[in-house]
């Protein structure tokens, strides 16, 4: 339903460019054959792709604000790109990042499920 949100133009994604390669190689080894569809979907909508230069020299600092080490970078992209909304189905990453002041004031931060309540009642 997210994706239909944005393919409708309700939402605009903003996608860290080191998640965007994640779920290529995802797509690869799961879905051999059928790479080509990110690219498909993501012409299709309104998106913004932040670039790891834009966020990479807060990773080594973000890593002292998150639980699992391997989530700093999504914590430093959010930092930088300060979205309405960051989602994540991950609880302990969800926690820290609404611990973390630089993004609990500005960014909603919620559960998928959370995000679509949210887009049901606007």
């Amino acid at each position: 339903m997210i994706l239909k949100l944005a393919e409708v133009g309700r939402i605009v994604l903003v996608l860290p460019e080191s998640v965007l390669e994640e779920t290529r190689i995802v797509l690869t080894r799961s879905f051999q054959g059928h790479e080509a569809l990110l690219d498909t979907f993501l012409s299709r909508i309104k998106h913004t792709v932040l670039p790891w230069k834009d966020f990479e020299r807060l990773v080594p600092v973000c890593m002292g604000k998150v639980r699992d080490r391997k989530d700093a970078p999504l914590l430093a992209s959010v930092i930088v790109a300060k979205p309405d909304f960051a989602l994540t189905g991950d609880v302990a990453l969800r926690e820290d990042l609404k611990r973390c002041s630089e993004t609990a004031k500005i960014t909603k931060i919620c559960s998928s499920a959370q995000f679509l309540e949210t887009m049901s009642r606007s």
